[in-house]
């Protein structure tokens, strides 16, 4: 069995292969469905709800199966079953019958597999980190950002060497994550299997986080961010680069770009300070100054503008997302581990799908810049009520 010290550069190498593809993902879909297929903003929403949707569906059954299955097969299949999608697409494409449709049914079925493929890679990294679980929870966080980063740039190459040879990389290295996770040491439940039904596990999963004084606050402010934030991120600056910029998938890429190098930039500090003794702190300030930042984008600014904020809308984000995986990570049960992690994932990517859908509509009936203003002022109220009816603020890092 490899020792974790050895295990932990694959366990990396297949959270870049994933994110990677996941970078490339987030520009290539918009830009079919926005200016290949030029759809109007609401179903824009909808395309990008049906990518995030099986999330809420789920996630919380894929924790429940990731504590009781071994996590290193979980990881193998999916990457190898993930892999097919992009090149189905790229089929599809490259046959001249890229409609709506398939890229709905592609959506789904990505979605679908990430589901699985997500609480199980959350619940191995306590296996796999050598040392201080709080300095891997940043290691593996700046690989996964720096991975999406490079997907990103990536994606910009969309309108110059087409789709489907990018499809077909972002299908290669997803089998390359499967080959790495072959190389990690087993990952069987942390207690032997019970008789529950894996609907009665997912509900002892839902009853442990939210008797939790720790773990109960971040996971509300995940799904806050996964509704207001990812779904203000992932149709908002889309529609915003086509119809008040006019821009295509070099503009996308460059305004993804920006946002990612300032959550790696965050996590790269994080790790350079250490542990920070009041995390439930550092969250809330950043979540509070992301809104400030995604109010300011309806202002109208030059394009230079709104790659400035979206920068500093990613160190906000590096922050946020470092903190509240550590604090789950720290205080979530070994027996519980990979559904209350689901539920931290399920905030966020579970929460995107339903912000996609009503900010979509939401655009369509505003505009995509005055739309902006919306998500802030709720993200505000949500942190208003954390304040007062939580300890997230006054948590001290063990």
């Amino acid at each position: 069995m490899r020792q974790p010290a050895h295990a932990f550069p694959w366990y990396l190498t297949g959270v870049a292969s994933w994110f990677s593809s996941f970078g490339m993902q987030n520009i290539i879909f918009p830009w079919l469905v926005t200016v290949v297929l030029h759809e109007p903003a609401s179903r824009v929403g909808v395309a990008l709800m049906s990518l995030m949707a099986p999330s809420i569906l789920f996630m919380l059954l894929g924790g429940a199966v990731a504590d009781r299955a071994d996590c290193r097969r979980l990881l193998v299949r999916g990457h190898f079953l993930v892999a097919l999608l992009p090149l189905g697409l790229a089929l599809v494409i490259t046959g001249g019958r890229l409609s709506y449709g398939a890229l709905i049914v592609y959506a789904l079925g990505v979605g679908t597999v990430g589901a699985f493929v997500l609480p199980a890679r959350d619940a191995m990294l306590t296996r796999v980190a050598a040392g201080n679980l709080g300095r891997a929870v940043a290691i593996m966080t700046a690989t996964q950002f720096g991975s999406q980063l490079v997907g990103i740039a990536s994606g910009a190459a969309a309108e110059t060497v087409g789709a489907p040879a990018l499809l077909l990389l972002q299908a290669g290295m997803l089998a390359l994550g499967g080959l790495a996770a072959m190389q990690l040491p087993p990952g069987p439940p942390a207690a032997a299997p019970v008789v529950e039904s894996r609907l009665a596990a997912m509900l002892d999963g839902l009853r442990e986080g939210a008797r939790s004084a720790v773990i109960a606050p971040v996971l509300v402010a995940q799904l806050a961010v996964g509704v207001l934030y990812v779904g203000a991120f992932f149709v908002i600056l889309p529609l915003m680069v086509r119809d008040d910029y006019h821009g295509g998938s070099a503009q996308l890429s460059m305004v993804s770009i920006c946002f990612w190098g300032g959550t790696i930039a965050a996590t790269l500090a994080q790790i350079k300070l250490g542990a920070l003794r009041r995390p439930g702190r550092a969250m809330i300030v950043a979540l509070t100054f992301g809104a400030m930042i995604l109010a300011a984008m309806s202002i109208g600014l030059p394009f230079r503008g709104l790659l400035l904020l979206c920068l500093l809308w990613g160190l906000g984000a590096g922050v946020v997302m470092t903190q509240g995986r550590t604090i789950v990570q720290i205080a979530a049960p070994e027996t519980h581990r990979a559904r209350i992690l689901s539920m931290f994932q399920l905030g966020l990517m579970g929460g995107a799908p339903v912000g996609s859908l009503l900010i979509g509509y939401l655009a369509a009936f505003t505009g995509p810049r005055q739309a902006a203003v919306y998500p802030a002022a709720v993200m505000l109220v949500v942190l208003a009520a954390l304040l007062t009816r939580s300890r997230l603020w006054r948590h001290v890092a063990a």
